[in-house]
């Protein structure tokens, strides 16, 4: 049984057999504190194996388990990807033949491999969906109502994340099960949400595993519960549903009637005349976290030293190529699509292509990634703290976001998706500009992209 406080009760008992029908069964018992959720994993009942790391040592791994495990199974640890062989399972009494909810034990594998607190281990056939935007059913547990510029935390199994709900699909009515449009919820109401996380997490359906498919949503002022979740999947709109077959040949519309011609001079003559390596250096990060700032620092050292650059900003960009272009997801992920083409002309013709955009969403990211050939893609993380960012708020953007004048703003109205495995992270409220370009520099010596 998990345990969640909050304030008071929330539903009486005929209304516990309504939500139960709508909540496919699954009964919200109240008590004077808490929300009583049946985890249903004492007995092993065929849900997907999965595991969230409780605690680590140098000597060892503590694990809490969702479902079953036995010695030399194949595991993947997420989100490193990295795969090992389960060779034993141990416990204070000494080793398992296999381990099963609800244990906490140690696992020792055939290879050495980082794990950390909030880490998922998974069967290597048997992987969870992994997103920052899914839809779920929530119940509402705070007296006061719940807003769309709330930044939420997410609890889901160890981990903690940033959340938005970004649209109340609709309310239930616990008393006709009908459904109704809504705007908020209030104290103990139900309703269906899509919700966006700060960061991808790893989750399945909660009728496939309950405890990898819910969750608590939690204020980050008061610190209160303010409702439970269980997860439906991930939203689907008509566009997503394709023919059959149909798919794949529309995941690139090319422009009818055109012939790709090639490069008239190619890339690698280009670089020999440059006497250095062609390469787009993607920096990433929320507003404010210094971007802008380091890659024109990096192309002014750069540029002196007598390298070929072209350095593309977001801002810029938005001034002539993609001026057309609003900040919904569909128009961000748009201009992503159009940045990365034109960096990719730059790449073609042998520059160090350096593009400043906060490019949010992960999926944008790993578009523009597939345009270059392996190891000429560097993903730069910008890492800077989001209290940091809205502090130095150079343009005042984020005080007209927090004030509604400006919509769907990311790191207040909008997620930021961090980079899972970035080639390389700068954090720029513990280093200098100076410093970063210099380390910068000197790592694209060590990767044998300009002359030592």
């Amino acid at each position: 049984m998990r345990n969640i406080p909050f304030g008071k009760p929330i539903i009486g008992d005929e209304e516990k057999r309504a939500v139960a029908e709508v909540l496919n069964g699954d009964i919200l018992v109240h008590g004077p504190r808490a929300i009583e959720f049946e985890t249903r994993f004492k007995e092993f009942t065929g849900a997907p194996f999965a595991v969230s790391v409780a605690s680590c040592t140098a000597a060892m791994h503590l694990f809490y388990f969702y479902a079953g495990i036995g010695p030399r199974e194949e595991i993947v640890v997420l989100p490193s990807r990295k795969i090992a062989t389960v060779e034993a399972i141990t416990t204070y009494d000494g080793q398992l033949p296999e381990a099963f909810a609800p244990q906490s034990v140690v696992l020792s594998m055939n290879e050495e491999i980082d794990v950390s607190r909030g880490d998922m281990i998974v069967r290597k056939k048997n992987l969870p969906n992994i997103g920052s935007r899914l839809e779920a059913i929530i119940c509402w547990m705070d007296e006061t109502a719940s807003t769309m510029t709330t930044a939420y935390i997410m609890k889901h199994t160890t981990k903690y994340v940033k959340v938005h709900l970004n649209k109340i699909i609709y309310k239930i009515d616990v008393n006709t099960l009908h459904r109704e449009a809504a705007n908020t919820f209030l104290l103990n109401e139900i309703g269906r949400v899509e919700i966006t996380t700060s960061t991808p997490i790893f989750f399945d359906h909660y009728k496939i595993n309950h405890s990898t498919g819910s969750f608590i949503l939690i204020d980050p002022v008061t610190n209160n519960t303010v409702a439970a979740g269980m997860i439906r999947g991930v939203p689907r709109a008509v566009g997503d549903v394709l023919e059959e077959g149909a798919k794949g040949d529309k995941i690139i519309i090319k422009s009818p009637h055109t012939v790709w011609g090639g490069w008239n001079i190619s890339r690698e003559v280009r670089e020999g005349r440059n006497v250095h390596k062609a390469v787009v250096l993607w920096f990433t990060g929320y507003s404010g976290s210094g971007k802008s700032t380091i890659s024109k620092h990096l192309e002014n050292k750069l540029f002196g030293a007598g390298y070929q650059t072209m350095l593309l900003d977001g801002d810029n960009m938005r001034h002539g190529l993609c001026g057309d272009l609003g900040f919904s997801e569909e128009d961000r992920s748009e201009n992503i699509r159009r940045a990365g083409e034109v960096a990719r002309l730059f790449f073609e013709s042998g520059h160090i292509v350096i593009c400043t955009f906060i490019s949010p969403f992960i999926r944008d990211r790993q578009l523009v990634r597939s345009l270059f050939p392996d190891k000429r893609f560097l993903e730069i993380y910008v890492k800077c703290d989001l209290d940091v960012c809205k502090r130095r708020d150079p343009n005042g953007l984020y005080k007209k976001a927090m004030t509604g004048e400006i919509s769907e703003f990311t790191g207040v109205s909008s997620p930021y998706e961090e980079p899972l495995a970035p080639e390389i992270i700068v954090e720029t409220d513990l280093q200098s500009v100076d410093q970063i370009a210099d380390s910068l520099i000197q790592q694209l010596e060590q990767a044998g992209i300009l002359r030592e």
